[in-house]
């Protein structure tokens, strides 16, 4: 059998984001999101309307049902909903998977009515499955559809509201397949930071994400749910630590003379790194999503892609890993996570030229009130650099030598502008 024709039977994860997150991230210069300051608010379980109905948001209820349909067989089934909060569900799709706990696609509503919005609806599912997701304001009927054609990784967010009735379905942007950088080394681990699905194969899995229109950076907040599914918050950039952010599910499939699967996805569009290392092994893949995306995806080439891993590599001579440094006048550092080995150089590009900007290690503590306003420290031991105050066209260039993780931020504009360096062995 080919390795996609058994994959679903197993699982599927997806990711959603907060719409405290995006309203307190996003401008609406930025891809439509009102700007809004972070809230953390206590969120009660609900019960469903029926077993095929979500139901959210209890003072302006939406009843949100899916139906799918498995390419490969032709048959079709409806989605169970299974709610975790008022504004927050998932649906498994038993009929299809033989798994009624198994989750597959995710749903959030956010009232944005507070910030001159309408309802704002959040969806996404990392199966390749095709499927059709109904959401109702019961309140006036409108109804609106979201399709995902199959083999996609996608999910999508719609800020449109529902004063007006949907003509077609919403589709699904496509997403590129999964490209994972493998290597050997360390995932940098934290109790709190870090998700260790598998336990009888270990795998320790970190996550590092951007809000590209701000500079800001922050680790995920790891969330366990059970031995192969859990998930992450990111409470220094959303201002909440139950939100959802980016869920990831590990699959053994050496049960099918396949190896570990990895399914991940993020309903947010921050820009996001997650690092899945193989303990038994140090192997490390690392998989990016760009900052506007809704993309998630599946990698099913196990982790056995290199035979011989190599410890410290001989850095390249002449090649060193390049970021830049506020391009086009963002207060950003571009990648804002740049994955390294020991003994590899980094070169910061300036290229602002009306502005001073430098790379400072260390790491700030998020004000989401001020300019700057949180704080930033050096950062101690042997690994502490700092390029000064620089113009456009101006470089500056570290060599690190040790495997870690390092922070960094610029010393003009503090926790608003920062970065990180992780260097693997």
């Amino acid at each position: 059998m080919s390795t996609l024709d058994g994959l679903f039977k197993a699982l599927a994860v997806v990711a959603l984001s907060s719409l405290s997150a995006a309203s307190e991230n996003v401008s609406t210069a930025n891809a439509g999101f009102p700007a809004a300051a972070p809230s953390a608010t206590t969120m009660p379980t609900l019960e469903v309307a029926a077993t095929n109905t979500l139901t959210l948001n209890s003072a302006h209820s939406f009843d949100i049902t899916l139906s799918a349909t498995d390419q490969r067989t032709g048959h079709s089934g409806e989605g169970q909903a299974i709610p975790q909060n008022d504004i927050f569900g998932y649906f498994s799709i038993p009929t299809l998977t033989g798994n009624a706990a198994n989750p597959e696609v995710f749903v959030k509503i956010l009232d944005a009515s507070g910030i001159g919005q309408g309802y704002w609806v959040f969806y996404g599912g990392l199966t390749d499955l095709e499927y059709t997701l109904s959401v109702q304001e019961n309140s006036t009927g409108t109804i609106k559809r979201y399709h995902k054609s199959p083999g996609s990784s996608g999910g999508g967010f719609d800020t449109s509201g529902f004063d007006t009735p949907q003509g077609d379905p919403a589709e699904t942007a496509p997403c590129s397949p999964a490209s994972p950088a493998l290597s050997s080394g360390e995932a940098p681990s934290g109790s709190e930071h870090t998700l260790t699905l598998n336990s009888a194969h270990a795998f320790d899995i970190i996550l590092d994400a951007t809000d590209q229109r701000t500079g800001h950076s922050g680790e995920g907040q790891a969330i366990p749910q059970n031995d192969i599914f859990g998930y992450f918050s990111i409470p220094t950039l959303t201002g909440n630590a139950a939100n959802p952010e980016v869920f990831v599910k590990i699959l053994d499939a050496s049960g099918i003379g396949q190896g570990y699967w990895v399914f991940f996805g993020g309903l947010t569009d921050l820009d996001y790194t997650l690092s899945v290392r193989e303990n038994a092994t140090g192997h490390v893949k690392s998989y990016h999503k760009a900052g506007g995306s809704a993309c998630g995806g599946f990698d099913t080439s196990g982790f056995d892609l290199i035979a011989t891993p190599t410890p410290t590599p001989t850095p390249s001579s002449g090649s060193p890993v390049i970021v830049n440094v506020a391009q086009s006048g963002a207060m950003t550092f571009s990648p804002s996570t740049a994955v390294i080995h020991a003994g590899d150089t980094v070169q910061w590009n300036f290229k602002d030229d009306t502005g001073y900007h430098s790379t400072t290690s260390g790491t700030c503590t998020f004000d989401p009130y001020g300019y700057g306003g949180g704080g930033c420290t050096p950062l101690p031991g042997s690994v502490n650099w700092d390029s000064g105050q620089r113009l456009g066209g101006d470089q500056f260039s570290w060599l690190f030598s040790t495997a870690g993780s390092y922070r960094y931020y610029c010393s003009v504009h503090g926790d608003m502008m920062t970065g990180t360096i992780r260097v693997n062995p």
